[in-house]
């Protein structure tokens, strides 16, 4: 069951099936075959419509924002309404409307230290005390300053999508124990078995079984056209003794990395519309597990879904 954006997929829907002056609050796939054809749930508040899907091309046109937190109006034969969603792929842990039905929550206290499900940074903190109108998205170009800076403490998520994090976060760790345990059970590959790992090779993404390419499932505060990727691997990548950070050496294996399979494929300008980064160890919301965040903008969704998808080589 994941929950996706209406650039992906579009419905088919007949005019009047669903409420234009009402939000979407979810989309649920119960089976999807690509990106073509699906069967999706609509959850509008107070009422839910299930229908077969077929892509429809035009909102895949190049001016179409493909930001799946933002989307706009659509003005075709197929949908009119706007959906707030939480991400691409983002996993619930239970059928709408059981997701918060409201998409921004009137602020509320921060509960004590030992009642949250991870450590707040202060910038949580401080995000938490907004409305999502009050919130500031990231821009590409703030991004590329933040990264180079190693400034990653300032990325922040928006207000209610914290708080569903928080409380996604919650349940799945009273349900599976912790969060390592929910990703080896329905997201990374099963051939990895649980750590600590044997990976095929001791150099990080030198041997394609040993990583893989998933859409975040709870992406920062970015605006429009910025898709959150991050790359799990297998391989151990070699981190300072100081906050965790990466060692040059290690940080030019994951550059090379990033180069060759996300750069590379993008061709003449590619380097532009890629950023990379892997948080410290005391930012890092689930340590037991490598990974490195992969973001890029104005990317076709077509050629993200070959990146994401699942491998031969990874399954059990």
């Amino acid at each position: 069951m994941a929950v996706i954006s209406l650039r992906n997929v579009a419905t088919s829907v007949p005019k009047g099936h669903l409420r234009c002056d009402a939000p979407i609050t979810a989309l649920v796939v119960h089976r999807r075959f690509g990106f073509s054809h699906s069967l999706i749930t609509f959850v509008q508040q107070g009422t839910s419509r299930t229908f077969a899907t077929t892509f429809c091309p035009c909102h895949n046109q190049p001016n179409y924002p493909k930001s799946p937190l933002n989307i706009p109006a659509l003005d075709c034969e197929t949908r009119k309404g706007k959906a707030q969603i939480m991400g691409d792929n983002a996993l619930l842990p239970s059928e709408p409307p059981a997701n918060d039905p409201n998409p921004n929550p009137v602020p509320v206290p921060v509960k004590e230290e030992e009642e949250n499900p991870f450590p707040l940074t202060a910038v949580d903190k401080w995000v938490l005390s907004q409305t999502d109108e009050q919130f500031k998205y990231h821009s590409w170009a703030e991004l590329r300053v933040l990264i180079q800076n190693n400034d990653l403490s300032v990325l922040k998520r928006k207000p209610s999508d914290l708080r569903r994090y928080m409380k996604w976060t919650a349940e799945t760790k009273a349900s599976y124990g912790s969060m390592t345990n929910y990703l080896l059970a329905h997201r990374l590959p099963k051939t990895w078995g649980v750590p600590p790992f044997t990976p095929v090779s001791d150099v990080p993404f030198a041997e394609p079984s040993d990583y893989c390419v998933l859409l975040n499932d709870w992406p920062y505060g970015f605006e429009p056209g910025i898709t959150h990727m991050v790359v799990w691997t297998r391989t151990p990548i070699a981190v300072d003794d100081d906050k965790g950070d990466m060692t040059p050496e290690s940080r030019k294996i994951v550059g090379d990395f990033v180069k060759q399979y996300f750069v590379d494929r993008l061709g003449p300008g590619g380097e532009g519309k890629v950023l990379y980064f892997k948080n410290w160890v005391a930012l890092q919301s689930v340590r037991a597990l490598e990974h490195v965040h992969v973001l890029v903008k104005d990317v076709d969704p077509v050629l993200i879904g070959e990146w994401t998808k699942e491998q031969e080589w990874h399954k059990a």
